[in-house]
């Protein structure tokens, strides 16, 4: 059947593109844990300098609060970023399934037309037997 095979093929390009948009929401939250790793590094460094130069160890608990609430502001983000991925993923495991349905009615529908097939081929060798048996 034609209708089939079209769903399948619309089942198909859902799955691909839920997949692209998954990897897409994959690869933000993976910026947004490299800039949160490339903040505590800095982080590092500042409190070395610090402790090497008193005039910068006074400006320390500012620094440390602004990168706490930076800090805390990514993890919102990614947050908000792996809900929307666990969302996709959810979407992404109901298309397979769908797109299953569609292949298995698909093969059901081969074997179905293949034995129709053979059963009308059975029936025209059964007539031509029964004619040459009848001359």
């Amino acid at each position: 059947m034609k209708s089939l095979g079209t769903l399948l093929k619309v089942a198909q390009r859902k799955l691909d593109e839920l997949g692209i948009e998954a990897a897409k929401i994959g690869v933000e939250v993976a910026e947004l844990q490299s800039r949160e790793n490339a903040i505590r590094a800095r982080e590092q460094a500042e409190l070395a300098n610090a402790a090497r130069d008193p005039m910068f160890a006074a400006m320390l608990p500012a620094y440390r609060t602004r990168v706490r609430a930076q800090i805390a502001d990514l993890k919102v983000h990614m947050s908000a970023k792996e809900k929307a991925l666990e969302a996709i993923r959810q979407k992404l495991s109901e298309a397979y399934i769908e797109k299953s349905k569609f292949e298995q009615l698909l093969d059901q529908a081969e074997i179905r037309t293949a034995t129709e097939r053979a059963t009308r081929e059975q029936a025209q060798l059964d007539e031509v037997a029964i004619n040459r048996a009848g001359r």
